[in-house]
């Protein structure tokens, strides 16, 4: 094994495999390894042999270097979907041998009254000149925060574009419910070519769900399954912060289809090298566009 580096391929989604052809699990634990560019020696420390690496890589599903940037959101896919079927798949074979767990929403649907406001919620993609009040802002983090003791692996960080007694910036949201800032001033283009859409532009602000991978490993492994769990816990804060918001007559969409170099950038964070979290999920958050904004 050398220090070379390997990552895995959006082959693996546009046209992932050919009947009969499905990975195993150790396979889908090593692609997922190597979603960022990674040395061969570590994935060989990670217990993955040098002929199920040579495998996947004669397979086309591991290649060599560097990713170009953005390639994985050049091919419609922020993360890897079909690795929640692996996992899907795993958590079947081995139900019989697991203790109970609490469903995915729980702590989300917990009332008959939550579950009206879920469906009566809809996206909001016109926002109001009228900037978000502060409070708005720091009620929906404390009930995103509020969740993160069960899932301490995930961080959240805040770009502010008009948000009431908070100058315009990219900052990190601490336990304490303080706001750190990481980056001055970010432009609205940048916030643009993060998600490619434009209505995450004008007043309010954008929340970003990261994930910090070797804190996630040590509580949930490194498999498929691990993947699944994470995945469905942004989704799940997410909720959360939207129905806060929706509550206080915020209007909200969210979408983990974000270019993650991008969101790095935005946040201040490209320079970590992921230290301090990869960003998986965006929430938006903003007052709902009037008549009157509209004269």
């Amino acid at each position: 094994m050398t220090t070379a580096k390997v990552h895995a391929v959006p082959h693996i989604l546009t046209s992932p495999w050919r009947p009969g052809d499905a990975l195993t699990v150790e396979e889908a634990g090593c692609l997922a390894a190597a979603l960022s560019p990674v040395s061969l020696r570590e994935l060989s420390c990670c217990g993955f042999s040098d002929e199920l690496i040579a495998g996947l890589l004669h397979r086309g599903l591991l290649a060599g270097g560097e990713p170009a940037p953005g390639l994985w959101f050049r091919h419609g896919w922020g993360r890897p979907q079909e690795f929640l079927k692996a996992a899907v798949a795993d958590r079947a074979r081995t139900a019989h041998s697991r203790p109970p767990q609490p469903g995915p929403v729980s702590g989300v649907l917990d009332s008959r009254e939550v579950v009206h406001q879920v469906l009566a919620r809809r996206s909001v993609r016109k926002f109001s000149r009228e900037p978000l009040a502060r409070s708005v802002l720091e009620d929906t983090l404390t009930a995103a925060g509020a969740l993160l003791h069960a899932m301490p692996y995930l961080r959240l960080y805040v770009v502010a574009q008009d948000v009431e007694a908070t100058p315009r910036g990219a900052y990190a949201y601490r336990s304490d419910g303080t706001l750190i800032l990481l980056r001055d001033g970010v432009e609205d283009r940048t916030m643009r070519d993060v998600a490619h859409q434009y209505w995450v532009l004008g007043t309010g602000a954008v929340i970003f769900i990261g994930v910090c991978w070797k804190d996630l490993e040590e509580v949930h492994g490194s498999g498929p399954a691990a993947f699944l769990t994470l995945l469905t816990e942004c989704g799940k804060l997410a909720h959360t912060m939207v129905l806060t918001a929706t509550a206080q007559s915020a209007g909200t969409w969210m979408t983990p289809a974000i270019d993650e170099q991008r969101a790095a950038e935005a946040c201040g964070l490209a320079d970590t090298d992921g230290r301090d979290g990869e960003l998986l999920y965006m929430v938006k958050i903003g007052m709902p566009r009037t008549a009157e904004d509209d004269q």
